[in-house]
């Protein structure tokens, strides 16, 4: 089982990214993380294993979502997820989603992807300082990731001022955030490994596999913000059901905060203690 991290900033000590390494050894057996930047597609027969976790770093590579065909680095970032068997998403309690991870998943959801996010698992897991501080970043992705039609999994921790974050091996300090986290990744890995094992019934019976066509291709496209590209074609609804926030969006004249133009309120609450 392959499971993918996105941060959804670019610093590379920022809190939410020690957040994204720190649920990795949440997931059911710890696994070994590594980092890489494109995954290759899966030709094998799915396995149901233990899940492996790999952190994609493209973020910073990729474009904002317009007409015409699919770049090169967002084709690249779709492959990645179709490669996956389920996703675990950090970020920042902003009041508006970081502009590169927005980008991300626009192309993730447009019907050029070629349903990468179809009943893909997915936990989104943000973090503030105040309670529910991040309801709106929660709302952005849900819709976004919903539009793609994936399956979430919202997790919203709190982070106390002046309290060390992680202790000496990486792992979250509070216990109580821990198992929220760990009730999120055992969702997203039952989720998959019900997908994985029809996919291998379906191997072992000689049968063809639903899996997603290749990105690029336009093919039983979902509804996305990108809908307008395809003009024509039929929009299915997602094959799985998407849990939603409240349908409470940023208003009006408001844009995506870029993921280095701001300093994010959790890092400043953390202060020292992220060293």
């Amino acid at each position: 089982m392959r499971i993918v991290g996105i941060a959804g900033v670019l610093r590379p000590q920022a809190y939410v990214r020690r957040l994204l390494d720190a649920a990795a050894l949440e997931l059911p057996g710890s696994p070994a993380l590594s980092r890489v930047t494109g995954l290759p597609g899966r030709s094998e027969p799915p396995e149901a294993g233990p899940p492996r976790f790999e952190v994609w770093e493209g973020l910073d590579r990729i474009p904002s979502a317009r007409t015409g065909p699919i770049p090169a680095e967002a084709d690249e970032f779709c492959r990645v997820l179709s490669a996956a068997d389920g996703m675990v998403i950090t970020v920042p309690g902003y009041n508006l989603l970081p502009e590169q991870l927005g980008h991300a998943l626009d192309w993730a959801a447009s019907p050029l992807a070629g349903g990468a996010l179809v009943g893909k698992p997915v936990a989104v897991i943000t973090s503030c300082v105040s309670p529910h501080e991040a309801i709106w970043a929660q709302t952005e992705l849900h819709r976004l990731l919903g539009a793609g039609g994936a399956v979430v999994y919202g997790v919203d921790l709190t982070v106390l001022p002046g309290t060390r974050q992680f202790n000496v091996i990486g792992r979250l300090a509070d216990p109580v955030a821990r198992d929220r986290i760990r009730t999120a990744l055992r969702a997203v890995c039952a989720t998959a490994r019900e997908d994985l094992a029809a996919k291998a019934a379906l191997h072992t019976a000689g049968l063809p596999s639903p899996g997603n066509p290749a990105p690029g291709l336009v093919a039983n496209p979902v509804p996305s913000p990108l809908s307008g590209e395809v003009p024509g074609l039929p929009h299915p609804q997602p094959a799985h059901a998407v849990r939603r926030e409240p349908d409470v969006l940023p208003k009006r004249g408001h844009r995506r905060l870029r993921s280095d133009e701001l300093l994010d309120p959790v890092d400043v609450a953390a202060g020292d203690l992220l060293g």
